[in-house]
C-alpha cells in the first residue's frame, strides 16, 4: 500500500532540509534539487570540486547523525519583506523572485540547527522520524535521494533510467538556452507579455518529438506500436497526433484503445480488499487481444470490441479490421510497455513509446516541480468538467491510481524504444485558472483539505496565463477541454 501522498511530501522535504544542512556542514557547499527519477529526487551538489565517495560517506555519517539527535525543526513566520532581503543577501534571486511575487505579506521559513530555508509543504517537527532514506551516488557530484513510498517503510533500489534522463537533459538545455530556469524566470515572461511567442517555441519543440517519433516508426517499418504511460500524461493526444504525423508520410494508422479490451464486469479480478481491480493486468483479455493481433498480422478479417462502461461488456460494432500494405496499429492503454500484454508477439516485431510529463523547470534550486503534481491537476481538472467530478473525488482515487502505476507502468519503463515527453514549461500557468479555483472548494473539514491546501501553494507561484493562447491541437486540451481529437480516430 502507498503511503499517503500528503505525508509523503512531509518525509520528503524533511530529509530535502536535513541533506541541505548536511551539505553545508560537511561539505561547504550548495545542493541542487532538479526532479523527480526513479521514485527518487535527482541532487545536484554544487561544489567547486570533484566528489568521491568518501565526501558521500561523510555526508550519510552527518545526515544520520542529525536524525539521531532528533533536532527540532522550527516553523517561523516573518514579514515578507524580511524573507525577500535575506534570499536577496544570499543571493539566491531565484527565490527572492518567487518572495516578492506572492500576495502574502508574511512568509514561512524553517530553521534547522541554525540553517534557515523553506521548502514546499510542511515539515515534520523533528528529525528523529526520518531514519528511512537511501543516497545513491551517481557520481560527477549528481546523487539520488530515495525516500519510502509504501507503509512497509522499504526503499527500492535506484533503478538507471537513462532515456528518461536523456529526455530531461535535453529539455533541460532547451529552457537554458532561452534562459528559463525556474518559475520566477517564467513569469517574468509573462509579465512582459512574451509568453505567447513562449508558448509557441514550446509548442514547436514538442512537435518535433512526435515528428521525430512518427519517423523512427516509418523507418522501423513494424506494425505494432505500443504507447503507455502513467494517468494523465497525454496519451490520447500523443497517439491521436502521432497518427496525423504517420498519415502525411503515407502510412494508414488504425487506433486501438486497450480499454476497449477489458474483460467482462463479472470477470474482473479483485485486489486485496476485495474490490474490482480495473488496473490489473488481468482485467484484461489477453487470450482475445493476442489473438486478434495476431489474425491482423496474418491478413485476416478481425472484428474489434467497443467496451461498454455503463453494461460492463465487450461489445461488437461492426468495426472490422484487415491491415493493408501501408496499415499500422497503434495500441495506447496502461500495460502497452509490459512485455506479457503481448507475450504472443514476437519483440522484434513492437516498437514501444513511453508518454509522460517530465518538465526540468524549477520553483527553486531547493524545490522542484513534481510531475506527479502536474498529472494530478490535470486529471483534477479533466474530470471536473468531462465528468463532473469534485476534486475530493480525484484526490481520494489519486492514490489507487498511483499504486497501480507503481506496479504496472513504471517497473517497465526502460522497455520503451522511444520517450514521449509532454511536459509544457508553461502549463502551469493555464492549469492554475482552472485549477485554483476547484481546490479552493475543498473544505477544512475534508480529509484531503491538506493536500488541497499544498498543491495551491505551489500553483500560487505560477501568474496566470489565458488559455485561448492553446492551439487545439495541444496536449493541454485533453485537460482543459476543446481539443481537436476529439472524438476523432
Amino acid at each position: 500500500m502507498l503511503l499517503d501522498r500528503y505525508n509523503i511530501k512531509v518525509y520528503q522535504a524533511g530529509l530535502k532540509f536535513v541533506l541541505y544542512v548536511a551539505v553545508k556542514k560537511v561539505l561547504d557547499a550548495e545542493v541542487s534539487f532538479s526532479h523527480s527519477l526513479d521514485k527518487g529526487l535527482y541532487t545536484e551538489i554544487l561544489s567547486k570540486r570533484k566528489l568521491t565517495e568518501t565526501d558521500i560517506n561523510n555526508l550519510r555519517l552527518e545526515i544520520d547523525k542529525i536524525i539521531s539527535q532528533d533536532l527540532k525543526i522550527t516553523r517561523k513566520v516573518i514579514a515578507k519583506n524580511d524573507a525577500y532581503n535575506f534570499y536577496l543577501k544570499n543571493n539566491e534571486l531565484e527565490k527572492a523572485g518567487n518572495i516578492c511575487n506572492l500576495n502574502n505579506k508574511v512568509v514561512t521559513l524553517y530553521e534547522l540547527d541554525g540553517f534557515h530555508n523553506y521548502f514546499m509543504g510542511n515539515m515534520p517537527a523533528s528529525t528523529g522520524k526520518l531514519k528511512n532514506y537511501k543516497i545513491t551516488f551517481l557520481g560527477n557530484n549528481d546523487l539520488i535521494l530515495s525516500v519510502p513510498i509504501e507503509d512497509d517503510g522499504i526503499i527500492p533500489d535506484y533503478e538507471p533510467q537513462e532515456k528518461i534522463y536523456e529526455s530531461f537533459r535535453m529539455y533541460n538545455r532547451w529552457i537554458k538556452t532561452l534562459g528559463v530556469k525556474y518559475v520566477n524566470d517564467l513569469n517574468k515572461i509573462i509579465s512582459e507579455n512574451k509568453i505567447k511567442d513562449f508558448i509557441k517555441k514550446n509548442d514547436i519543440m514538442m512537435d518535433n518529438q512526435v515528428y521525430n517519433a512518427a519517423v523512427r516508426i516509418k523507418e522501423s517499418k513494424k506494425k505494432i506500436i505500443l504507447l503507455g504511460g502513467p494517468s494523465s500524461s497525454g496519451k490520447t493526444t500523443s497517439a491521436k497526433k502521432l497518427a496525423l504525423y504517420l498519415e502525411t508520410f503515407g502510412l494508414n494508422p488504425i487506433y486501438l484503445g486497450l480499454d476497449d479490451y477489458f474483460k467482462n464486469r463479472d470477470e474482473t479480478p479483485l485486489d486485496e480488499n476485495n474490490e474490482p481491480d480495473f488496473e490489473s493486468l488481468k482485467a484484461i483479455d489477453l487470450k482475445l487481444f493476442n489473438k486478434q493481433l495476431n489474425m491482423m498480422l496474418n491478413g485476416e478479417k478481425v472484428s474489434v470490441p467497443s467496451f461498454n462502461f455503463f453494461t460492463g461488456k465487450k461489445e461488437y460494432k461492426n468495426r472490422i479490421i484487415k491491415l493493408k500494405e501501408n496499415d499500422i496499429i497503434l495500441i495506447e492503454g496502461l500495460h502497452c510497455l509490459n512485455e506479457e500484454l503481448t507475450k504472443d508477439i514476437s519483440r522484434d516485431r513492437k516498437l514501444k513509446i513511453y508518454i509522460s510529463p517530465f518538465t526540468p523547470l524549477g520553483i527553486d534550486r531547493h524545490n522542484h516541480l513534481s510531475t506527479i503534481d502536474i498529472r494530478l491537476l490535470r486529471r483534477i481538472i479533466r474530470d471536473s468538467w468531462s465528468r463532473g467530478y469534485a476534486p475530493e473525488y480525484t484526490l481520494e482515487m489519486w492514490d489507487k491510481v498511483r499504486e497501480g502505476e507503481v506496479k504496472y507502468v513504471f517497473p517497465y519503463t526502460n522497455e520503451a524504444d522511444i520517450i514521449l515527453n509532454t511536459a509544457f514549461i508553461y502549463e502551469v500557468g493555464v492549469l492554475k485558472v482552472y485549477g485554483e479555483p476547484l481546490l479552493y472548494s475543498v473544505s477544512p473539514d475534508s480529509k484531503y483539505y491538506n493536500e488541497a491546501r499544498r498543491m495551491i501553494d505551489f500553483i500560487q507561484m505560477f501568474f496566470p496565463i489565458p488559455s485561448e493562447y492553446i492551439e487545439n491541437d495541444n496536449v493541454l486540451r485533453e485537460f482543459i477541454g476543446e481539443s481537436y481529437f476529439e472524438g476523432r480516430y
